[in-house]
């Protein structure tokens, strides 16, 4: 049985022969025939079970075994020139099926790769530039002339994790040879066998493979499947297709300091002209987006470059608002590196500024031409920045899909999971992303993204006015519960559905408001003066029939509002 994949894989160290070119039946006749014109009996096949082994070695065990001694160096060198000769003798070498999508998948999942191979065999080395492309990058390899002790020693693949600049426990090891399996077990690197020999699965299971395939496709297909991709590989494929004239990177002090670690190997952020602004709502004005458009003149940016925000709801605003304005707009791409900017501000194409003490007072209708999600990047948030978002998930799912809030009430299985995180945190942004397609402006459709909103709002200035600031997902949790009471008034929405999420999402893991029946006045009239209202001081809200069926554009009596407020006082105790 197949071990887990573990966390925390930085690089893939990869055999040649077997692995990545179809060649072990050329080598396995070509060592045949060589120990056959020196007298030596030999099966073809047991050539298999000495791969990964270097030619010295091969040779003198197969010599110590039938003649009882070993060869001299030089004997030894000049046999395996003749092997080496017969092997180039009997053609090209084709690819292993499946091997190229194996290394993409590698590739897009962020993983360094490294080939360490017991062979010095120059017509295959010299073969992997042409047939393999961009997958290993100079330097990285590992050959039988660059160790002393060959496999199954651990010296290929201790070395090989050392060139890619990781430990052996963030290595795999992918192997077709039981000896193969043994060094990258020896090393303690996680080591996986791909049976693409006659050698059966049993002797890779005796040597201890973690994992176990019975082809490279199949392999390639799990990789596939359960390897997510890089953000850092993303952006550099989304970079190579837009081929922008040139590139410009908007960031924060913070993410540069954090997050930008992880694009160290991204070529698009290497050839980037980079702009670093300082975190905080302060900075969200003309002067930052002044910066940005000085450096979009410094490299004499056209209408066909790039601007690239890496960064939180912040960064993707005000980035993409140079964008929209530069040159009448050039292209953007968006990598949020918190949650409520992925499912929030880095999509819908809401941009924006702050202007005399008001948020996004300026702003522009900007859709990037991609945005990357990634749970990745989240790892350096704190708890409390990750329940922030998590409200704005909830709110997708209670207006666009009931799956999904059910799955999203598992509030701690899922965050836990960054897997099954960044699956939702994908629902969440097709299904902004389908509201956005359909009404780009707001103006019918794209309302029901205000569920939470209208009394969130509200709550969220209470707090700043009392100097105890509730974050914006915070406030929009209560301000969802609010307005599901509202839906249950006005719109029959199940009241079961409302203590549910009460108990199991709201009060275990949002901070409490404190609302008193003295400030249900003030709450009241910071709803009449939200900006998203039609008619001045009557409160516009989207509301519930049930999870999943929103209704826009209601507009409840002031005395419906007071009333729900009080419920909501009650529930929360």
């Amino acid at each position: 049985m197949n071990r887990p994949f573990p966390k925390g894989i930085r690089a893939a160290l990869i055999d040649m022969d077997g692995v990545l070119y179809d060649s072990m039946p050329y080598h396995a006749r070509a060592w045949h025939q060589m120990m056959s014109e020196q007298g030596v009996q030999t099966d073809p096949d047991e050539f298999y079970l000495y791969e990964g082994m270097t030619g010295v070695a091969t040779i003198n065990l197969i010599f110590e075994r039938e003649l009882g001694h070993s060869v001299s160096k030089e004997e030894a060198e000049r046999l395996y020139a003749r092997k080496a000769e017969l092997f180039v003798a009997a053609g090209k070498k084709l690819p292993m099926k499946g091997a190229d999508r194996m290394l993409r998948a590698l590739r897009r999942g962020g993983l360094s790769r490294v080939l360490v191979t017991g062979s010095a065999q120059t017509s295959l080395l010299d073969s992997l530039r042409q047939d393999y492309p961009g997958a290993f990058l100079p330097g990285m390899r590992v050959t039988a002339l660059d160790v002393t002790n060959g496999k199954p020693d651990p010296e290929p693949y201790l070395k090989g994790a050392d060139i890619a600049g990781v430990t052996p426990r963030e290595a795999i090891v992918v192997e077709n040879a039981p000896l193969g399996v043994r060094a990258g077990k020896a090393s303690g690197a996680f080591t996986i066998a791909v049976t693409t020999g006659p050698i059966p699965r049993e002797e890779f299971e005796k040597e201890g493979a973690d994992m176990i395939f019975g082809s490279m496709d199949e392999f390639a297909d799990w990789l596939e499947a359960n390897l997510p991709p890089h953000p850092a590989a993303l952006l550099d494929e989304i970079v190579e297709n837009l081929n922008p004239a040139t590139v410009t990177l908007v960031t924060d002090e913070n993410v540069e300091r954090d997050v930008l670690p992880l694009f160290a190997n991204s070529s698009a952020v290497a050839r980037a002209n980079k702009v670093v602004i300082p975190p905080g709502e302060d900075h969200k004005n003309l002067e930052s987006v002044t910066e940005i458009w000085n450096a979009l003149e410094a490299t004499e940016a056209t209408r066909k470059s790039l601007v690239v925000n890496i960064g939180g709801g912040l960064i993707t605003d005000i980035g993409g608002f140079a964008g929209a304005t530069f040159k009448r707009g050039i292209r953007v791409v968006n990598v949020p590196t918190t949650l409520l900017g992925a499912v929030d501000a880095a999509t819908g194409g809401k941009t924006g500024i702050n202007f005399n003490g008001l948020k996004n007072e300026i702003g522009a209708f900007h859709i990037p031409v991609e945005v990357i999600i990634s749970a990745l990047p989240l790892a350096t948030l704190s708890r409390r920045e990750l329940l922030s978002g998590y409200a704005e998930m909830i709110k997708t799912g209670l207006i666009a899909d009931a799956s999904l809030y059910l799955n999203l009430l598992n509030v701690e299985e899922t965050l836990d999971d960054s897997r099954s995180l960044e699956n939702c945190m994908k629902r969440c942004v097709e299904i902004k992303e389908n509201v956005v397609a359909q009404d780009p402006t707001e103006k019918g459709l794209r309302k029901i993204l205000n569920f939470g909103h209208t009394a969130g709002h509200a709550f969220e200035s209470l707090a700043i006015e009392r100097h105890q600031p509730l974050a914006h997902g915070e406030a929009v949790a209560h301000g969802m519960l609010v307005e599901l009471i509202l839906s249950h008034m006005l719109k029959g929405f199940p009241s079961e559905e409302i203590h549910r999420y009460a108990s199991e999402v709201l009060k275990p893991f949002y901070p409490r408001t404190g609302v008193s029946c003295d400030d249900i006045p003030l709450l009241i009239s910071l709803m009449a003066h939200d900006k998203k209202n039609a008619v001045a001081g009557c409160p516009n809200f989207t509301l519930l029939e049930a999870p999943g069926k929103p209704i826009i554009d209601c507009l409840p009596e002031i005395k419906d509002i007071e009333a729900a407020l009080e419920i909501y006082r009650d529930i929360m105790g």
